[in-house]
């Protein structure tokens, strides 16, 4: 993690982003090039995890307020004035356990703190098992439950940041 950076999010990362993203949608939504621009659009943050020019991983923070369509964002935006979303984080598999994740989140919850919390959420049927073990370290509690369009069910998660 020498070489490991993090850094703004920017349009040459797309085709790397999205190729990602793709290779992992057993945790994440789709994503193309003009529904990843929009959301980047909107975003409040999209975070790139660099390692000497190699996407390790990245994530898409959101603040309440916008267009987003997700139903995740709408759920938390229905029960919270403010809060910072992190609508999805994905770390490279070469990359798992060793930091990437972490570090993510220690930037995601340092610009959330003015917001509150963070909020996140994290497939529980069929679980993701690592996920959730990793979110409960992180302090992270679960405030309800919310069957996705693909029939899956998420936890939805809250770090309250004082």
């Amino acid at each position: 993690m020498a070489r490991m950076r993090l850094r703004p999010y920017d349009a040459t990362d797309a085709a790397a982003v999205l190729a990602l993203n793709q290779s992992n949608l057993d945790g994440v939504g789709e994503l193309d090039a003009d529904r990843l621009a929009w959301l980047i659009g909107i975003a409040d943050r999209g975070l790139v995890a660099d390692d000497a020019g190699e996407l390790a991983g990245f994530a898409i923070t959101l603040l309440p307020g916008t267009a987003y369509d997700s139903v995740n964002y709408g759920w938390f935006g229905q029960r919270y004035d403010d809060f910072g979303y992190l609508d999805r984080i994905v770390v490279a598999p070469a990359y798992r356990r060793s930091g990437v994740g972490s570090l993510i989140y220690d930037t995601a919850e340092e610009r959330a703190r003015e917001h509150g919390r963070l909020t996140a959420e994290v497939y529980a049927e069929p679980p993701n098992e690592v996920s959730l073990a990793f979110h409960r370290r992180r302090g992270y509690a679960e405030v309800g439950r919310l069957r996705q369009p693909n029939g899956k069910i998420c936890a939805m998660l809250v770090k309250e940041l004082a």
